[in-house]
């Protein structure tokens, strides 16, 4: 469509016969302009409105998210200031770095998104979409099947939805919002809706990777995710947390290769606000990935920790280093190092087959330096076709001065 008018008037003859049917064909093409633009016109305030919410209760999610994470930076300020402290969550990776002779092949993949990193990704499959390699526009698999069902939305005055299938498509520009409206006086506290999602068939049937961007983000609950196979139903997604996630940020669970049919996400929104009136609450899904990744068997991600300008000593101590999850010197392995030279030959000071640094075993530098370097190390175990998740490191230190 557009809002560009097609009409080209028929126009009588100079001093002719004026023809009915030229006028009518007229009036036609007129009409079928106005239709064609109020059509149009409709279609953008819809779009309009779509926008407006979803930025409307993006900006409301990170107010909150900004003043939790404002609270938490109050409560360190105020925690023992004896240990200074680098940390990397992969959220902001400009910490990251790798030494120069490492090729691409065996660095670990950063998200940013999810604040993580997994092992090199050989190559992967989404099982809800399709890429056009000639125009790179996703298109969403004909015979998926996405069904939205109320679990506690009683009472509600009405439920405005946008569809499902948007949550599915590859695209973060799209989004899956569902409305319960009530009373702007209801004592009404939470709302949960069930979110199912049936497979297309397909020759590989395996998916070992799951990623969810709730919208909005970091307000809703998801509660639980189970799928089903040909021979079971409501199987707990593995590595699924039993008392599910809370206010979750997106997420990605990897696990070893399953054959599901279905998945099913319960879903939980304990927030609400007044909107036109209504007691209004707001949840749904930015994107959900469905895949079967195939990951190397190894991985390596390296750090450059360099003391603040405001700081005036070196640093002389590590008293403490700790991963999200906790090294084992198998699956997470890690190293330090004193200068770039030694990180770029793999000549680490420190590595955690060594005594674990601790308060009461620190690592005590034999030179005070400004910068300090560490790697880690992600393997899969034997057998395995999931990827280890590395969400943080961090190392407490202290100064010469």
């Amino acid at each position: 469509m557009s809002l560009i008018p097609s009409y080209t008037p028929i126009l009588p003859q100079w001093r002719g016969n004026t023809s009915s049917n030229d006028m009518n064909e007229n009036f036609e093409e007129i009409l079928y302009d106005l239709n064609t633009i109020f059509s149009e016109a409709s279609n953008i305030v819809v779009d309009i409105n779509e926008l407006e919410s979803r930025i409307r209760h993006d900006v409301e999610s990170i107010s909150s998210r900004i003043y939790a994470v404002s609270g938490m930076i109050s409560t360190y300020e105020q925690a023992d200031t004896a240990y200074k402290l680098f940390y990397e969550s992969f959220y902001l990776p400009d910490q990251i770095t790798y030494p120069i002779n490492l090729v691409d092949t065996d660095k670990c993949v950063v998200n940013n998104e999810f604040g993580i990193a997994t092992l090199p990704v050989n190559n992967s499959f989404s099982k809800t979409y399709t890429v056009d390699i000639t125009s790179g526009n996703t298109i969403v698999a004909p015979d998926l099947t996405v069904e939205v069902m109320p679990l506690d939305e009683t009472g509600s005055l009405k439920i405005e939805e946008t569809s499902a299938t948007r949550a599915f498509d590859g695209q973060d520009s799209t989004v899956w919002e569902r409305k319960a409206r009530y009373s702007r006086d209801s004592t009404r506290t939470y709302c949960r809706c069930l979110l199912a999602v049936t497979l297309p068939s397909m020759s590989n049937p395996y998916v070992n990777k799951i990623h969810i961007k709730p919208y909005p983000e970091g307000s809703e609950d998801i509660q639980m995710i189970t799928y089903d196979t040909l021979v079971a139903q409501d199987v707990v997604l593995p590595s699924f947390p039993v008392d599910g996630e809370n206010n979750s940020p997106s997420i990605a669970y990897c696990f070893n290769n399953i054959q599901p049919t279905k998945f099913k996400f319960y879903l939980r929104q304990r927030n609400n606000k007044l909107e036109d009136d209504y007691k209004t609450f707001v949840y749904g899904a930015r994107e959900i990935g469905i895949e079967e990744a195939e990951y190397n068997s190894s991985g390596k991600v390296g750090f450059k920790f360099t003391v603040p300008d405001y700081e005036t000593g070196l640093i002389d101590k590590i008293m403490l280093l700790k991963t999200d999850p906790d090294y084992d010197n198998i699956t997470y392995k890690v190293s330090l190092y004193t200068s770039e030279s030694e990180f770029n030959l793999d000549l680490p000071t420190w590595t955690s087959s060594n005594s674990p640094i601790t308060g009461t075993n620190p690592l005590i530098l034999s030179i005070p330096m400004s910068t300090l370097w560490a790697m880690i190390q992600i393997t899969q175990a034997e057998g395995d076709t999931r990827s280890p998740i590395l969400r943080s490191l961090s190392i407490s230190y202290t100064t010469t001065a």
